[in-house]
């Protein structure tokens, strides 16, 4: 299977919340080449979708897309973390099509069995959910304490 990977942010000016301790570029890419490296173990073909220049985050958002609609990817994995409120917690999968939100789910039961908070398989008007040629889904790996 051909996975198109969306390590989200990281590409200036795209570069999503910023953290006490951490920014959400750093944890998008450390997650991110890790499910690279699994997938690829496991015998997938990988494209990263993540854009290396940018002029804004609409830009980032077109070439993500772009990238993964040209190399025909099977299925369109976009990893974020969720900037909290004070209140929330826990993870949760964004998905618009039925084989996105199976997939989602599957996801989503993976990283709520190490103990985050179930918060569903929602659906999202996302730029990368609507503007993919495939299957897609958003993660929001889990809340983090960020400041904007």
């Amino acid at each position: 299977m051909k996975f198109g990977i969306d390590i989200g942010h990281n590409c200036p000016p795209d570069t999503g919340a910023k953290g006490i301790d951490k920014t959400e570029d750093f944890l998008t890419k450390a997650v991110g080449e890790i499910v690279i490296q699994n997938l690829q173990k496991a015998g997938h073909s990988v494209v990263n979708c993540t854009p290396t220049s940018v002029s804004s985050v609409n830009d980032s958002l077109r070439k993500r897309v772009d990238k993964a609609n040209q190399a025909n990817v099977d299925f369109y994995v976009s990893i974020h973390f969720n900037s909290f409120n004070g209140k929330a917690h826990g993870t949760e999968v964004f998905a618009l099509s039925p084989k996105g939100r199976e997939v989602g789910k599957k996801v989503l039961d993976e990283i709520v069995a190490l103990g985050f908070n179930d918060r569903r398989v929602r659906e999202a008007n996302f730029f990368v959910l609507k503007n993919t040629n495939m299957p897609a889904i958003l993660i929001e790996c889990c809340f983090c304490v960020f400041t904007n």
